[in-house]
């Protein structure tokens, strides 16, 4: 199987996403040496880290939360024509159609209403928002499956996106790190 991991937010220069991604990585290549991974790294990644044969680097130094994101990002995982994408994060392109799932956190953007969250304008932060959710959205409905940290992270999904249970794996993170 081939399969890309979006491992752009990769170590924990990048917080919980990034340690969680870079735990993923390091574990994956001790326990897979079967399937055919493709990770897509930022230019400050790319050139230190190194990946047994069957892994294979992919530059995508493209910012995340951005247009370019959105734009550049679908082509380039279409030309690679996996059989499987993982972005462990919800930002997704909304103009990738192909297979993917992805790790939602938590939900705590959805209850930030009031731009408190936020040093930005109000009308900013509302269209801030409205991108936010459309891209939200689009990692839920179209992904194969959801993996999520905990039962209650599930529950929220489940409850706020009307989805069938089923699709949601809860996958504890701290698993990770014990590997």
């Amino acid at each position: 199987m081939r399969i890309i991991i979006d491992a752009r937010l990769y170590g924990p220069k990048d917080t919980g996403i990034g340690r969680y991604t870079q735990k993923l990585v390091e574990n994956l290549v001790k326990i897979d040496l079967k399937n055919e991974y493709l990770i897509l790294l930022r230019k400050s990644d790319y050139e230190s880290l190194k990946f047994p044969k069957n892994w294979t680097k992919i530059l995508a130094d493209f910012k995340h939360y951005t247009f370019e994101e959105q734009f550049k990002m679908p082509i380039l995982l279409m030309n690679y024509k996996a059989d499987i994408v993982h972005f462990p994060h919800f930002n997704v392109p909304i103009l990738f159609f192909g297979k993917y799932i992805v790790t939602i956190h938590d939900l705590i953007m959805h209850k930030f209403t009031d731009g408190a969250a936020t040093t930005r304008k109000f009308p900013i932060y509302q269209i801030w928002r409205l991108g936010y959710h459309i891209v939200f959205a689009k990692a839920i409905y179209g992904s194969k499956k959801v993996i999520v940290p905990t039962n209650a992270v599930k529950s929220e999904v489940v409850d706020y996106y009307k989805i069938n249970p089923k699709k949601v794996e809860v996958t504890y993170e701290g698993w990770l790190l014990c590997l």
